[in-house]
């Protein structure tokens, strides 16, 4: 590289992001719970929307099954997140959950597709009847089921995206358990069939709406996007203020999964102070102030930091310090 670098590497080994991460026995035990009780009444909802013609029914068993393979992609990640980093995956398996929640999301847009294309062709043509008091009786039982199951949601792991997207979609499934159930009653009580179609319409919408946050999430962490609110300005902002560093560049930073973000960058200092002491100082602002605990931070010499192959990486992050001691 024509110059000497110094390269240190900080490694939180209690909580650092790239380390297997255990969701618990507790989490584990709530969607395996969620799992069973909502694959049953799938196949229940499957069933009693082809035998009854109730398109609602059928929508809201389209959202429970993108729902069910959801918490059985939490399941599997929750214990793929707990398998050792390996020469092959230094990181483990922790994206497996963000992975899962990304393609659940794709089938939930696509899903969404054909509830809203089979809800305006039957407004725009005659619906069938279909036995409105079954469907009110099996939207009784899912609603209650959605209820339960976001229950044991609740109560465990939250920041993990695969529970937050299981743990939306059983609150949004709730809505359309009990929308489905409205559908029904105003067919019962005024036989206007084409209330089912309006209700899976509104279903539709709020599968898209919950559905939303979980794709943007997911997408910016397979893309390697900071977290929000974590750019690298704010980071060389934070390290330039670390004492006896005059400059920062090549700034990167990731999102390993959600919630845990991962930097690296190149300090430069005014060789006042020992590079390993300079280096805990830097650790600490990151850990402390942005909650980051992984970090690798790489010491150019000041003689040649002009000459780093890699100044002009990322140059509207290169910054320069002050250079300051407190």
């Amino acid at each position: 590289m024509g110059h000497h670098h110094h390269h240190h590497r900080h490694d939180d080994h209690g909580e650092h992001a790239h380390h297997a991460h255990d969701p618990g026995k507790s989490s584990r035990r709530a969607l395996l719970w969620s799992l069973g009780l909502n694959g049953v009444l799938l196949v229940v909802e499957v069933v009693v929307g082809f035998w009854s013609g109730s398109l609602a029914l059928l929508s809201d068993a389209a959202h429970m099954l993108s729902d069910v393979g959801a918490l059985a992609l939490a399941f599997v990640a929750a214990h793929l997140s707990a398998r050792p980093a390996t020469p092959g995956a230094s990181y483990g398996f922790v994206r497996a959950e963000v992975l899962g929640a990304f393609l659940n999301a794709v089938a939930l847009v696509v899903a969404c597709v054909f509830i809203f294309k089979e809800a305006i062709e039957r407004l725009l043509s005659a619906p069938p009847p279909f036995a409105a008091g079954l469907v009110l009786a099996v939207g009784g039982v899912g609603l209650a089921v959605n209820l339960g199951s976001a229950w044991f949601l609740w109560r465990t792991d939250r920041d993990n995206i695969n529970i937050r997207a299981a743990l939306a979609h059983m609150l949004a499934d709730a809505l359309g358990s009990l929308g489905a159930m409205v559908a029904a009653a105003i067919v019962m009580l005024t036989g206007w069939l084409q209330a089912d179609a309006v209700i899976s319409i509104f279903i539709g919408v709020l599968v898209l709406w919950s559905t939303w946050a979980i794709l943007r999430d997911s997408t910016r962490v397979l893309m390697d996007f900071a977290p929000a609110g974590l750019d690298t300005h704010v980071v060389a902002d934070a390290l330039r203020s670390v004492p006896h560093v005059v400059e920062v560049h090549d700034i990167h930073v990731r999102t390993l999964r959600t919630g845990h973000a991962t930097v690296t960058a190149h300090l430069v200092t005014d060789g006042g102070a020992p590079m390993f002491e300079v280096l805990g100082l830097a650790e600490a602002v990151l850990r402390e102030r942005l909650h980051v605990h992984h970090s690798t931070l790489q010491f150019d010499e000041p003689a040649n930091a002009a000459r780093c192959p890699q100044r002009g990486c990322t140059p509207f992050a290169t910054v320069a310090g002050h250079g300051h001691s407190r």
